[in-house]
This record gives C-alpha cells, sequence and structure tokens, in this order.
C-alpha cells in the first residue's frame, strides 16, 4: 500500500511543480511574460470561482471526509488500476488484491473498539496534517476510552464522537468493501460489461441532474441494467429507472455474509487464504457461498482447525441439547471467531467442541451477493 501512496503523492507533486513554476515570474523570460501573465490571470480567476463554489471542502475537510477517501481509493482500483489487466490472469489477480485490500479496510475498523490504535491513527494524522486539531470533536475522539463507531445502540461513545469517527475512516462499517465485492462479484458471474458509476454521484444535464445506481451493466444479450449496492435506496433506484427506462436492482450487503463483525471481540473477519485463491481461479466453479472447512481447507489440517490455529475460522451453529459440544452461549446461530469462542468458554467445553470436529458449526463464506438472482437466471438463458 506504500508503494500505491507514494505513486498517488507523485502525481500531486508532479501537478505542485507545474503550477509553482508558472506562478512564479522569475521563472519566465522577457519574451514569455504574456505567458506568465496569462497564466497568473486565469489562476487567479480560477481560484475566485473555486472558492465561491466551496470546491476545496469537497476535495478534503471533516465535512464529507469519509466518502472523499473512498473516492480516491476506488478511482485507485477501478479508474486506473483495471488498465493494467491485459489477460484473464491478470484479471484473475486483479480480482485477488480486491480480496485482499478489503481484509486491510477491515483491518483499519479495529480503530472502532481499540482506542490504542484509534489514538495512535489520530496522534499521527494531527502530526501529518495539523489543521485537523482545530476540528471540533478531534480531541474528544482522541482521548474517549471506549468503543466507537458501532451501531446505534451498541456503542457507549455519545452520538457526536460516533459521528466524527466515521470521518476518519473511508466509508465505515464496509460500505467501501462492499462496492469493491460488488464489482469483483459482477465481474467473476460474467454478468456483461460493467460501468461503474461511484464517481458519478450526480448526472448533469442541461436543466437538471439525476442520481445514477452505483454501477450499470450492458449485457451480452445487449441489455441495461443498474445496480445498487445496499437496501433502503428503493425511492432513489425507482426515480433514475422512472427517468430512464433502465431497470434497477438493488443487491443485499446486511445478509452478505461478508459483514460478520464477531459478536464477541467486534472485530471484523476477514477472508481466509482459502477463500481468496478459490474465488481469484476463474476455472473454480462455486456452487455456494458456504464453506465448510474441515471439508474443504487444504490450507491447515482437520487438527490445526479444530485447535484454533486459523485466525480466520468462523463459528455458528444452533444449540443442540443432544450434543454435549453444542450446549453453551454461542451456539446461537450467530457467526462468531472460533477463536474467540475457544477463547470464551470453559475449559471442559473447549475440550469438547474441539474433539467433536464440528463440521456444521466451522465456516467460512466467499462473496455473495442476493439480488441479482432473475439477472442469474436470464444469463443462463
Amino acid at each position: 500500500m506504500k508503494h500505491i501512496f507514494e505513486k498517488m503523492s507523485n502525481v500531486l507533486k508532479h501537478l505542485e511543480v507545474l503550477h509553482e513554476v508558472f506562478v512564479n515570474e522569475e521563472n519566465f523570460k522577457t519574451e514569455e511574460k504574456t505567458d506568465y501573465k496569462i497564466y497568473k490571470q486565469n489562476q487567479e480567476e480560477l481560484r475566485k470561482l473555486l472558492d465561491g463554489l466551496d470546491f476545496n471542502s469537497q476535495l478534503y475537510g471533516k465535512r464529507g471526509r469519509q466518502m472523499i477517501l473512498a473516492d480516491l481509493i476506488e478511482y485507485i482500483f477501478l479508474r486506473r488500476g483495471y488498465y493494467s489487466i491485459q489477460s484473464t490472469k491478470d484479471k484473475e489477480n486483479f480480482v485477488k488484491a480486491i480480496l485482499h485490500f478489503v481484509n486491510l479496510l477491515m483491518c483499519y475498523e479495529a480503530m472502532t473498539i481499540s482506542n490504542n490504535l484509534r489514538k495512535k491513527v489520530l496522534e499521527r494524522l494531527g502530526q501529518e496534517i495539523p489543521g485537523i486539531k482545530d476540528e471540533e470533536y478531534y480531541g474528544d475522539l482522541k482521548d474517549f476510552p471506549g468503543a466507537v463507531g458501532l451501531k446505534r445502540g451498541e456503542s457507549p461513545a455519545p452520538q457526536h464522537i460516533d459521528k466524527y469517527f466515521d470521518s476518519m475512516l473511508p466509508k465505515t462499517a464496509g460500505g467501501l468493501w462492499h462496492e469493491l465485492l460488488v464489482y469483483v462479484f459482477l465481474l467473476r458471474n460474467s454478468f456483461g460489461y460493467i460501468i461503474p458509476l461511484l464517481l458519478s454521484q450526480r448526472l448533469m444535464g442541461f436543466d437538471d441532474s439525476i442520481v445514477p445506481p452505483d454501477f450499470l451493466i450492458i449485457t451480452y444479450e445487449k441489455r441495461m441494467y443498474g445496480i445498487e449496492v445496499g437496501r433502503k435506496k428503493e425511492i432513489q433506484s425507482g426515480s433514475f429507472s422512472l427517468q430512464t427506462a433502465i431497470p434497477t436492482a438493488s443487491v443485499d450487503t446486511e445478509n452478505s455474509r461478508v459483514s460478520d463483525r464477531c459478536p464477541i471481540c467486534r472485530r471484523w473477519i476477514p477472508f481466509c487464504d482459502f477463500v481468496i485463491e478459490n474465488y481469484s481461479n476463474f476455472k473454480q466453479k462455486i456452487m455456494k457461498s458456504e464453506i465448510r472447512c474441515l471439508e474443504q481447507c487444504d490450507k491447515y489440517s482437520k487438527e490445526e482447525i479444530t485447535a484454533g490455529k486459523c485466525p480466520y475460522t468462523k463459528y455458528s451453529r444452533n444449540r443442540a441439547e443432544t450434543l454435549e459440544y453444542a450446549q453453551h452461549q454461542y451456539a446461537n446461530k450467530l457467526h462468531y471467531h472460533y477463536q474467540c469462542v475457544l477463547e470464551r468458554v470453559p475449559g471442559e467445553i473447549r475440550k469438547k467442541i474441539v474433539n467433536a470436529k464440528d463440521k456444521i458449526a466451522l465456516k467460512t463464506h466467499y462473496p455473495y451477493y442476493s439480488g441479482l438472482e432473475e439477472l442469474m437466471k436470464e444469463k443462463k438463458i
């Protein structure tokens, strides 16, 4: 990631050099003074106009910063990064890169429950971007000792701190990673030609504008569909469809199994190497999203998995009165880190869980989004 950030920094430095040379009159020979005057006049007019539009706050500032951070990442991956794809193998590696990057985003979210990491990030931001220390609630967030940014009713932080925390990460709680994963989900399932509109959230016309969905798909049968990431945008999607006659579908992110936050440690459960390798292998047919770790995993032995050696294994099962290893408080259908369950249950129960080698309970998942089933049926015709 550091290499990517250095490259983007070089882009800004390059543009800054152009400006600094042309804004300095001493750089121009006598016969070039007209060039200087034209540049100076136009840059002054541009500055006034952009100040009037409040343009600078749209590039970086407290308001909407999480969107700005996410926009830059989506620009890197979906506007520039895909130019690196020249072959099917490149496409597979691109999908693999997205999955690994999503894991990094999930790691950043540890700041929700780690005031140690949160404080270190905020202190470093205060050093690198001094103006951020003057923002309202910066000190409140830096010094807050508990969890922040959890669902309403679950977070001990005051609402203003939760809201300010959102501005520190790119689209928290899965907003960004779902958009990236839906893109590779559409790509892998070969729906057609994918047009990301994540950076074009308002399409301007002469008299008005329209809010498009997150993606457009042009199918191989020459039909067009809009794809909206997440529910609760039915009115927006319906308006777009009425104005353009382009049908729009919403994909379900809440039940995608990519949004499993362990109820014990409150951290997200990321993708394991088995998932990443198989999902990015287009020759690998994926018939269902759930993976039974003890039956399918080739990264750890069965003994290692049941002992909790893999940090990615999920634990989820129903309580069963007839099974001694399924009679504890975490046998409640929720999805936990298996390691967290083993750490929390009493010693005797732990032994029973490990020795049971429970094929049903130990699992993980491929990325899958519901809501496009009808489109999938049409693709098969």
